[in-house]
């Protein structure tokens, strides 16, 4: 062989490399880097995350987060077997039960006072750290309620949390009873323009008129994707859990509370 096909041979050969590279890559690229807004990518991911059908899992303790300290029937669990989760935080006890979602870079205590409210209500409550599977540790919180018993669950998730689960209602044989998003965004494309469209559940979408993330406008963008959700819009410029904290508080937990209501209602009443 020259010298000339020798440099080819191996130019060809690094080529190849990278190509094999790049594929392996893309192959094991976690969902939250996956290009989004492809409805056949939101399906087959919610599929394969879905909570019905899952094996069995194991739940082992985890350390309690200091803002549930004190809390009457709290605990924290790890989910062997799911790398992707993240610590999971239950409360309450009863078949009602609710998943809260926190915004991206947020954890458990985020929503710790609706949890703890809901909880004193007769809910059976989860929230979580995020693990690094996302759409994987809201499944993972669905199945640990429905192994502790609740037998309809509903989630609420703000920002990036909501955006999720609106996304994952493509998957119909593992969705909640309703979803509340609080404070939703409209340009993540975590959901398509189809997937409330054929969702019988219970839907909110809550936030405040003037949030530099979601404000009025980007919220009824989202509404327009989910024809059948119930739009509440406060004022002011909080966002997501921090709108249950602020001065119109009050009117977001009786919009909370009227859609857990409709959602656990019973069958013809």
């Amino acid at each position: 062989m020259s010298l000339r096909e020798s440099r080819r041979a191996l130019a060809m050969a690094a080529i190849l490399a990278m190509a094999l590279t790049c594929a392996s890559a893309c192959a094991d690229r976690t969902p939250d880097t996956a290009a989004q807004g492809s409805a056949m990518a939101e399906n087959r991911r919610s599929a394969e995350e879905g909570t019905v059908g899952m094996p069995e899992f194991i739940a082992a303790p985890a350390q309690l987060p200091k803002c549930f300290h004190g809390v009457r029937r709290a605990g924290a669990y790890r989910l062997s077997g799911s790398p992707g989760s993240g610590r999971l935080v239950t409360l309450g006890a009863g078949p009602r039960g609710v998943v809260f979602a926190p915004i991206s870079w947020g954890d458990a205590c985020e929503w710790a006072a609706e949890a703890k409210r809901l909880a004193a209500d007769g809910y059976h409550v989860v929230t979580f750290d995020w693990g690094t599977d996302r759409r994987r540790t809201i499944s993972d919180a669905t199945r640990l309620l429905r192994a502790h018993g609740a037998t309809g669950v509903a989630w609420v998730g703000g920002c990036m949390g909501g955006t999720l689960m609106l996304g994952m209602l493509t998957d119909r044989a593992a969705r909640p009873a309703g979803v509340a998003g609080i404070s939703p965004l409209a340009s993540l494309g975590g959901y398509t323009a189809g997937n409330g469209s054929s969702y019988d559940g219970e839907l909110l979408l809550l936030g405040t008129a003037d949030d530099p993330l979601s404000d009025e406008g980007r919220l009824r963008e989202v509404a327009r994707g989910f024809p059948e959700a119930e739009v509440e819009v406060l004022p002011g410029t909080l966002h997501a859990a921090e709108i249950f904290a602020g001065p119109h508080g009050d009117a977001a937990r009786r919009s909370l509370d009227g859609f857990l209501g409709r959602t656990f209602a019973p069958a013809g009443g």
